[in-house]
């Protein structure tokens, strides 16, 4: 009998057992172009303004992107977006294009997960809801206290 029920734990751990998304990446190749619903502009909220965000066709394994915040009719920032296997890096510019990083540094958001329909970086998601509504969702730690900035965007036609 112990027989028996050793073979069927074994049977039913090897018929079940669950395959992470981890795994499931190491097969998957990543590939740029499947990320082209991204092209185009998109409008919609964040940081309590309006955020503007265009995104150019993949060349060489990369998109770029440009990134523009608006409140109460004047510019708050800019940033210069790069997507790729990596991740998403980018640099932060102040309204009179100087840039707040250093002239070496950037921000890296380093590629966790993928899917046809999401990026999943450390500290950032782009989520496709639907043909023209992505959901963008930042995590920001300030003064010890994490948190979650939701952007609802809106493809535009130009």
């Amino acid at each position: 009998m112990t027989k028996l029920m050793v073979a069927l734990f074994l049977l039913l751990g090897v018929s079940f057992s669950p395959v992470s998304e981890t795994e499931t990446n190491e097969t998957l190749r990543f590939d740029i172009k499947d990320y082209e619903w991204l092209v185009g502009s998109w409008i919609g909220d964040g940081f309590g303004g309006i955020s503007e965000e265009s995104w150019s066709p993949p060349v060489d394994g990369t998109m770029m992107g440009m990134y523009r915040h608006h409140k109460d009719g004047k510019i708050t920032f800019y940033e210069f977006l790069l997507l790729d296997d990596t991740g998403m890096r980018l640099k932060h510019f102040h309204p009179d294009l100087t840039a707040w990083e250093d002239k070496e540094d950037m921000v890296h958001f380093e590629m966790i997960n993928f899917s046809e329909t999401k990026l999943e970086m450390k500290g950032l998601v782009f989520e496709l809801k639907s043909p023209n509504e992505m959901e963008i969702r930042l995590q920001l730690t300030q003064n010890g206290e994490t948190r979650t900035e939701v952007f609802s965007m809106k493809r535009v036609d130009v």
